[in-house]
C-alpha cells in the first residue's frame, strides 16, 4: 500500500550542497525536532516549525561556502553537535548557535566530508575527506593521510571489534569502495554501478560494517564486509531513474523506510526489513520536485507524526507528510490568526518590492554615471555534466540552474544532431551555405524550468578526427538585466568508453597493445586522454593505471602510464589506431619524440567478433523482421480480414511480426553501425599491420556477408592468415 504525502513549503534557503540539511533530536521537553540547513552564502540556520511558519532560533552571518553539514556528540549523549565545513575550515556550534570549536586545516582542498567522534577516554577523532585525500586527526593533531586513487565522493566510520580504531567505508569517483583502517587499505571493491553516496541504517550496531548505497546509474544496494571480505548487492534496479544525490532514513509506525533524492528532482521512500537488510526493499511512495534533490531527512518537524524533509538545489526546503495533517479549510481558522498571517504576508511583500526598487535603481545609477567602471553582472548559478556515449551515439547533458532558465543558443563548429525534453521547445537555424558544417539551435524553455536535460550526438562523416568537438551552450536566464552564462563542452572522440572497470578485466585472449616511449609527463598524457575519453580520469601521480569499457561493444581499454612510458590494451583494434594516431599527432604539435610501437594480433578482429557475434545475429534478425512489418503495412490490408481466424490472411509468423513493439534504439542504425564497426577493424588492421593495401573484392565481399549476416563466411573474412596467403 502506497503512502498518501502531500508538499510543505517552509522556507526558502541559498543555493545548497548534498548532505546539507539535517534534523536535530528532539529534547526531553518537546517532541517536534528543529533542523538545520547550511548554503553556498556560508549561512547556517536552525529552524523549527509553528503554526506552519518557520521560526529561526539561530542563524550565522554569511561566509565561505558551507559543503558540509554533520551531527555528532559526546559518547552516549544525543547527536546535538552541530559541525559545518567550510573551505579548509571545520566549525563547530551548539544548539543554542554558539561556536565551541573551530580549526583551520591544512588540506588544500575543498571539505566534503567530515566525521567528529567524541572519546571520554582517549580523546576525540576527526576525520576529513577533501579531493583524493582522507586525513585523521587526534585531538587536533594529524595522525595520517591516505591518499585515494580518485576524488572521494563520501564516507561512513564504523567501530573495530576488541580496538578504538575507525574503520572507514569509502566510496571513490571511479566506483570503488574501500575499506581503510589506520591509514592502511584493507579491502577494494569495484562496483559497476558507481556508489555516489552511501549510509548506514539506524537499526544496525556500529561494529557490523553494513551501508545502503545509491549509484549513478540510479540503482541502489548495500555494501557489507564480512570475514575480511568486502561484497556488495543490487537491491533496486537504476530502470532508467535519476542519478542518487542522497540517503536519508525515515522511522514511523510501518517501519524503518529509506529516503532516496535523485538527481531528475525524485524523491523515493522504500520500506526495508530490519530483521534482513539483503531482501528487496518495497517502493512505498514517488514525488518528483521538478529540480535536483540534495537532502532528505525524517522526523517530527510540524506535526506529531514524522514527516520527511527535504532540500533542492536551489534552497528550496519542504516537508512530505500525511493528507490528514495539512491544513483543512480556511474558514476553519480564527480571524486572529487570519488576520496575523494577511499581515505577516503583507509585510513580506512590501519588503520584498522595496528590495527590487532599490536595486534597479542602483543598476541604473551605475549605468548612467559618467565615473569609469565595469558594470558586471553576478555569475549565475548553473551547474552542468556531459554523460558519456549509450546506443547511437547520443551524450546527455545535464543542465541545472538556481533560477528559472529562458533561452539556450547552442553552437558547434562541426555537424551534430540534437535532442532536448519536453520542457523546451527545439529550433535548428537553417545553415548559410549549403556546405556549412557548422550547428546553431534555440531551444526555449517552459516557464519555470530549473533543470533541462539535452541529447547531442557527431554525425559520422567517415573522417578521422585528431581533436575533441567542441560544444558552446549560452544559457539566459529569466529576468533583467539580460545575461548569458557561456558553458564550453567536449566531446571526447571515444564516448562509448565511458563504464569504469577493474584494470584485472584483461581476458584470456592475447589483446591488442600500444606502447609508446617518450619525454612526455604524466600530467600531459592525462590532458591527451581527457580529449579520447569521456568522464573523470584519474589524477596524475607517479603512476596512473585504469580501466573503461565500451557501452555497447563491450569491448575493454587498459591505461597505463607513467613519465615517459604508457601502455595500452584492448581488444578492439579501432580503439587503438585511434590512440596511437592521436597521441602521436599531439606529440607532434609539442615537438616531442615519441618511440611508438604496435603489437597487433593476427586473430584480433576475428576474436572480438566472437564476442560480438550474439548481439550481432539478435540485431540483424531484428532488422529483418522491422523490414517485413513495413512490407506488410504497406499491403494496406483490413484489420477485420487479418484478425479472421476461419480464413487467415497471414501466417502466424508474419502475424506476430506485425504486432511485433518497435524498440527504443532505431534499428536501422544500429544494424549498419555495427556493420561499419566490423569493417573498420578489417581496415584498421590492414592499416596498423602494414600488410599494403587492401582487396577492394575481399572488402566488398565482407560487406556482402555482413549485410547478410553469413556468420561462417565473416569469419572466413577475418582470418588474415588465409586472405594473405590467398592473395
Amino acid at each position: 500500500m502506497s503512502y498518501d504525502l502531500s508538499r510543505v513549503d517552509y522556507t526558502l534557503c541559498g543555493i545548497t550542497y548534498p548532505d546539507t540539511l539535517k534534523i536535530l533530536p528532539a529534547s526531553d521537553q518537546k517532541l517536534k525536532q528543529r533542523f538545520v540547513v547550511g548554503d553556498k552564502n556560508g549561512v547556517l540556520q536552525c529552524l523549527s516549525i509553528k503554526d506552519e511558519e518557520p521560526v529561526v532560533n539561530f542563524k550565522t552571518l554569511p561566509g565561505k561556502p558551507i559543503t558540509c553539514v554533520q551531527l555528532g556528540s559526546p559518547a552516549g549523549n544525543t547527536s546535538d553537535k552541530i559541525f559545518t565545513a567550510s573551505g579548509n575550515e571545520v566549525k563547530g556550534y551548539n544548539k543554542k548557535g554558539k561556536v565551541f570549536f573551530a580549526i583551520e586545516t591544512s588540506v588544500s582542498e575543498t571539505i566534503t566530508s567530515i566525521i567528529f567522534i567524541f572519546r571520554s577516554v582517549i580523546g576525540n577523532d576527526l576525520i576529513l575527506c577533501s579531493g583524493r585525500t582522507i586525513t585523521f586527526y587526534r585531538d587536533l593533531q594529524e595522525l595520517y593521510t591516505y591518499i585515494c586513487d580518485d576524488r572521494v565522493l563520501d564516507s561512513t566510520p564504523f567501530s573495530t571489534p576488541n580496538s578504538v580504531r575507525v574503520r572507514l567505508l569509502v566510496i571513490i569517483a571511479n566506483k570503488e569502495a574501500l575499506i581503510v583502517e589506520n591509514g592502511k587499505l584493507l579491502q577494494k571493491l569495484y562496483v559497476s554501478a558507481g556508489p555516489t553516496s552511501i549510509t548506514v541504517p539506524p537499526f544496525i550496531g556500529h561494529v557490523d560494517v553494513s551501508a545502503i548505497y545509491g549509484s549513478a546509474d540510479g540503482s541502489i544496494g548495500v555494501l557489507s564486509y564480512q570475514e575480511s571480505e568486502l561484497n556488495s548487492k543490487c537491491l533496486v534496479p537504476g530502470a532508467g531513474l535519476g542519478s542518487v544525490t542522497c540517503l536519508g532514513w525515515l522511522n514511523n509506525s510501518s517501519g524503518y523506510h529509506l529516503a532516496v533524492g535523485r538527481h531528475d528532482g525524485s524523491i523515493q521512500l522504500h520500506l526495508l526489513n530490519s530483521e534482513n537488510l539483503n531482501d528487496k526493499p518495497r517502493l512505498k511512495f514517488t514525488y518528483f520536485s521538478g529540480e535536483p534533490v540534495t537532502s532528505v531527512c525524517g522526523g517530527v518537524i510540524s506535526t506529531d507524526e514524522p514527516e520527511l524533509i527535504a532540500a533542492t538545489f536551489s534552497g528550496r526546503i519542504f516537508g512530505l507528510r500525511s493528507n490528514r495533517f495539512m491544513p483543512g479549510n480556511i474558514s476553519s481558522a480564527s480571524l486572529d490568526v487570519l488576520a496575523t498571517r494577511r499581515s505577516k504576508l503583507e509585510a513580506e511583500v512590501a519588503k520584498l518590492e522595496k528590495q527590487a526598487i532599490s536595486e534597479r535603481e542602483k543598476y541604473q545609477r551605475n549605468t548612467r554615471s559618467f565615473l569609469s567602471g565595469v558594470s558586471v553582472p553576478p555569475l549565475l548559478e548553473i551547474e552542468y555534466e556531459l554523460t558519456g556515449a549509450t546506443h547511437n551515439n547520443w551524450q546527455e547533458v545535464k543542465l541545472i540552474s538556481a533560477v528559472p532558465l529562458d533561452v539556450l543558443f547552442v553552437y558547434c563548429e562541426n555537424k551534430l544532431e540534437i535532442q532536448t525534453d519536453s520542457t523546451a521547445v527545439l529550433s535548428i537555424c537553417t545553415q548559410q551555405e549549403n556546405n556549412s558544417p557548422e550547428l546553431l539551435a534555440t531551444i526555449r524553455c517552459q516557464a519555470g524550468t530549473r533543470r533541462l536535460w539535452m541529447r547531442i550526438r557527431i554525425l559520422d562523416d567517415k573522417e578521422t578526427k585528431m581533436e575533441g568537438t567542441r560544444v558552446l551552450i549560452y544559457v539566459l536566464p529569466t529576468g533583467a538585466p539580460r545575461v548569458a552564462r557561456l558553458i564550453k563542452l567536449y566531446l571526447s572522440l571515444l564516448p562509448h568508453y565511458s563504464k569504469y572497470e577493474s584494470p584485472d578485466i584483461e581476458n584470456k585472449q592475447r589483446p591488442c597493445e600500444l606502447n609508446i616511449l617518450g619525454p612526455f609527463s604524466v600530467a600531459e598524457m592525462t590532458a591527451w586522454l581527457s580529449q579520447i575519453l569521456p568522464g573523470e580520469l584519474p589524477r596524475p601521480s607517479t603512476t596512473v593505471i585504469f580501466a573503461r569499457s565500451h557501452t555497447t561493444l563491450g569491448s575493454f581499454l587498459i591505461c597505463q602510464y607513467k613519465r615517459g612510458s604508457a601502455t595500452f590494451k584492448s581488444n578492439n583494434i579501432s580503439t587503438i589506431t585511434l590512440i596511437k594516431d592521436f597521441i602521436t599527432n599531439c606529440c607532434i604539435r609539442k615537438n616531442i619524440r615519441a618511440d611508438v610501437n604496435c603489437e597487433i594480433p593476427e586473430d584480433c578482429c576475428l576474436n572480438a567478433f566472437k564476442l560480438l557475434e550474439d548481439k550481432f545475429k539478435s540485431v540483424y534478425n531484428y532488422h529483418k523482421e522491422c523490414e517485413i512489418k513495413n512490407a506488410i503495412s504497406s499491403l494496406d490490408l483490413d484489420e477485420n480480414v487479418i484478425k479472421n481466424e476461419t480464413e487467415p490472411v497471414l501466417c502466424s509468423d508474419y502475424l506476430r511480426i506485425l504486432n511485433l513493439l518497435p524498440k527504443e534504439d532505431n534499428t536501422e542504425e544500429t544494424f549498419e553501425a555495427l556493420v561499419d564497426t566490423v569493417e573498420k577493424w578489417y581496415l584498421d588492421w590492414c592499416k596498423t599491420s602494414f600488410i599494403g593495401r587492401h582487396s577492394n573484392t575481399h572488402i566488398s565481399k565482407l560487406q556482402h556477408a555482413l549485410q547478410t549476416c553469413n556468420i561462417s563466411e565473416i569469419e572466413e573474412c577475418l582470418t588474415f592468415k588465409s586472405q594473405t596467403n590467398g592473395n
